[in-house]
């Protein structure tokens, strides 16, 4: 599965296709805006927990640096969005996306380029997951994962055959 997820978001050219469809439809656009919203949220917990950690070791500095990297991009198109297409509910909060760069230095939102930042963006997301996946099983045995799950039922169980 994980690898199926992997090999859409690297074929550039179905991966824009797909992003041009989403961008076409108000509701879906919406969406987007909602989960970059929400990706963002879930990065400051993320590189708060684990920034002090990793940023003293070599090995993780750059694995904390590409972390920073995504979510800054995530920052600018979410600053962006917010922008030009707020959500309903922050029509009555100021407007802070006015002081972003993002927003001072984009203008209008062309559906080409918010298409292309995506793509690099998912394509970002997706090395360094798994970049952060092969760390991470370097440094712990796979048995040791394992230990930390829940038993999950066998296939067969899930199905009740």
């Amino acid at each position: 599965m994980l690898t199926a997820g992997s090999e859409a978001v690297l074929d550039t050219p179905g991966l824009a296709a797909a992003i041009d469809e989403l961008l076409a439809s108000a509701d879906r656009r919406e969406q987007l805006h909602r989960l970059i919203a929400r990706l963002l949220a879930h990065g400051e917990e993320v590189l708060g927990c684990w920034a002090d950690v990793m940023v003293n070791s070599g090995t993780y500095a750059e694995t904390v640096d590409r972390h920073v990297e995504l979510y800054s991009r995530l920052y600018w198109w979410g600053s962006v969005l917010d922008e030009s297409d707020p959500l309903e509910e922050h029509l009555s909060r100021p407007r802070l996306s006015r002081l972003s760069p993002a927003t001072q230095a984009s203008g209008p939102i062309e559906d080409e380029w918010l298409r292309d930042n995506l793509v690099a963006i998912a394509q970002l997301a997706e090395s360094l997951d798994r970049s952060s996946f092969e760390l991470a099983m370097r440094i712990v045995p796979v048995e040791w994962w394992a230990a930390q799950l829940p038993d999950r039922p066998s296939t067969v169980e899930n199905h009740g055959t």
